[in-house]
């Protein structure tokens, strides 16, 4: 008999971020090993104050968990710990499973010191929420090894399992050596994908100002929100796409990723989904956490000396085999499929199979 699961938020049907793509993992993670009834959030006063766990939303909770009986609450993001706590303080039986996407008061940390004090009331929140949710999670699931530590060094408490950022595999190799020979459309010598986030903005306008007019070569860039207008230098070697129905078509285009993030969080998806799709890697440290090393197709660079001198001397195939690999071997959603069952096996022998 399958264990009944309340997951709080909407059930993801399309993919417009890095996070969402998490979330729906996620869901058909769940989804293997229980009955899964989503809520939506619904709108309230102080939504962003609450992270949309408003006085209306508890009710909703109320309301849903008074009609029938779960054995698991899964909630998605550490931003609840509202719901969090008022789920604990209400119905004790229920056990509840934290995601952390991040350390959500590391990443606020980081972004107050680029908007400066105008930060600081999301600061705040995120500092008091956050804390909730580790309190009253009965378990707590982070993505990497770096956000293990800083909820133990920040919050005293360790994390229940590590589950990185994985991918459905799409990779059509027929169709990657069909793009790479269209006549209609030039390669793309240096591609990076990500949505206009601020972290992604910075990377972009630093890449166009400090590694372009260095090298020869277009640069793409492509995601949900990513406008001309946001940049300035912006060459006709620089091609601002924004959102695209289609990725693939400009992974297949592409030599090589570039990923020159500087702050952030969690793991980055983008460096899943490029492997994914065989391409040979540069990026910094922080484009790189979590992730398993290997210098045959993930390239570490820390300075534009280090994009320069690399975008110069190398001239990757279309499709790196190495990535492939290493994608199969780690970041693949069926890897991540094995790694969840596991624990979910010993978590209902912790509840007495529940």
């Amino acid at each position: 008999m399958k264990n009944k699961i309340l997951y709080l938020g909407e059930k993801i049907t399309k993919i417009t971020s890095g996070a969402d793509l998490v979330n729906r993992r996620n869901q058909e993670l769940l989804e293997c090993v229980g009955d899964v009834t989503y809520l939506p959030f619904v709108g309230g006063r102080f939504s962003k104050m609450y992270f949309k766990a408003t006085d209306a939303y508890l009710k909703e909770i109320d309301s849903v968990i008074g009609k029938q009986h779960f054995d698991f609450v899964f909630i998605k993001h550490s931003h609840l710990g509202r719901a969090c706590k008022h789920i604990k303080s209400n119905y004790l039986g229920v056990k509840i499973i934290m995601f952390f996407h991040n350390i959500e008061i590391h990443f606020a940390s980081e972004y107050m010191k680029t908007n400066g004090w105008k930060a600081l009331p999301f600061y705040l929140a995120i500092k008091h929420w956050e804390k909730q949710s580790v309190r009253f999670a009965d378990y707590c699931i982070t993505l990497n090894g770096r956000d293990s530590r800083l909820m133990q060094d920040i919050y005293g408490r360790h994390s229940d399992l590590e589950l990185p950022t994985s991918f459905p595999d799409l990779f059509d190799e027929t169709r990657a050596k069909r793009s790479v020979m269209r006549e209609d459309k030039e390669p793309i010598d240096y591609l990076f994908v990500g949505v206009s986030f601020f972290a992604n903005v910075e990377a972009v306008q630093w890449f166009i100002n400090d590694v372009m007019p260095m090298v020869d070569g277009h640069f793409h860039v492509v995601g949900k929100g990513m406008d001309k207008a946001l940049f300035h230098n912006v060459t006709n070697r620089v091609h601002i796409h924004g959102y695209v129905d289609d990725l693939s078509d400009y992974y297949y285009r592409a030599r090589m990723v570039v990923s020159p993030i500087h702050v952030g969080g969690g793991m980055k998806t983008k460096t899943a989904e490029a492997l994914m799709y065989g391409k040979t890697i540069l990026g910094s440290k922080e484009a790189f956490e979590g992730y398993e090393m290997d210098e045959r197709c993930m390239l570490l660079c820390e300075r534009a000396e280090d994009y320069v001198k690399n975008l110069k001397n190398i001239y990757p195939d279309f499709v790196n085999n190495q990535s492939r690999s290493l994608f199969l071997q780690l970041y693949s959603d069926e890897i991540q499929k094995s790694r969840f069952a596991r624990f979910w096996n010993d978590l209902k022998q912790k509840n007495g199979n529940c």
